[in-house]
C-alpha cells in the first residue's frame, strides 16, 4: 500500500500511480477484462480500485448506466478515487475485500493487478481472494494475473501459471474463461456463475 501512496505523492493522478505504463496499456487490460460482458444496468465490484479508471472505461462502454462500487485497501486512494469520479451511483470504499462483514453481492466483479506482488504465499493467497470474490458477484468475476509464460520476471511480483489458475477457478465454477491471447505479460480470467 505504501508504494502506491508513494507514487500518489510523486505522480498524482497518473496510469503509473497504479502500476500501469500507459493509459493505453490499462485500456488493453479492462478491454480483456471486459471481454464478452456487458455492464449495462448492473451493479460492479472493483477490487483494488486504485483511482477508480475503471469507471471512465465503463461510462464509455454504458453510457453509464450501470451501479459502481470501488474497494481499495488505501485511503488515500480511494480518496482520490472519490475526487475524481464519486457520484450518486458510484461509490469508493477504502476496507480489506477478506475482513468486511457488510461486502454484499455485485453483478459483476472486476480486480486487475491486484495480486501482483510477492508476499509470502501467494497462491494461498489468491485462492482466498478469489474464492471471495467469487462468492461476491452474482454473474462474474474477471480478473487478470502476471504470468509464467515470460522471458523475465522482476524479484517483487509474482508470476502465476495460468494451468494453475484454470484448474483453480474450475473448483468454483464449470464456466471459465482464460485469455492469453493479448500482447501483455499476463492472462485474464473469468469465472461465471452460469453458461453465458
Amino acid at each position: 500500500m505504501t508504494l502506491y501512496e508513494e507514487r500518489l505523492d510523486e505522480l498524482g493522478n497518473d496510469v503509473k500511480t497504479v502500476g500501469w505504463n500507459t493509459r493505453e496499456d490499462q485500456v488493453l487490460r479492462f478491454d480483456m477484462l471486459y471481454r464478452g460482458l456487458d455492464a449495462t444496468g448492473l451493479s460492479v465490484l472493483d477490487v483494488g480500485c486504485g483511482l477508480g479508471d475503471l469507471t471512465t472505461y465503463l461510462d464509455a462502454r454504458t453510457g453509464g448506466n450501470y451501479d459502481y462500487t470501488g474497494l481499495d485497501i488505501s485511503e488515500r486512494l480511494v480518496g482520490q478515487a472519490k475526487e475524481n469520479f464519486g457520484s450518486a451511483r458510484r461509490e469508493f470504499v477504502a476496507g480489506d475485500i477478506l475482513t468486511m462483514d457488510n461486502l454484499g453481492t455485485y453483478d459483476i466483479v472486476f480486480m486487475s493487478g491486484a495480486l501482483s506482488f510477492r508476499i509470502e504465499d501467494n497462491m494461498a493467497f489468491a485462492r482466498t481472494m478469489i474464492d471471495r470474490m467469487f462468492g461476491a458477484c452474482r454473474k462474474t468475476l474477471t480478473m487478470n494475473f502476471l504470468s509464467t509464460h515470460v522471458d523475465y520476471q522482476l524479484d517483487k511480483n509474482f508470476h502465476y501459471n495460468p494451468g494453475e489458475m484454470l484448474g483453480f477457478a474450475k473448483t468454483l465454477t464449470p464456466w471459465v474463461n482464460l485469455y492469453h491471447d493479448y500482447p501483455l505479460w499476463e492472462f485474464t480470467v473469468q469465472m461465471h456463475r452460469e453458461h453465458i
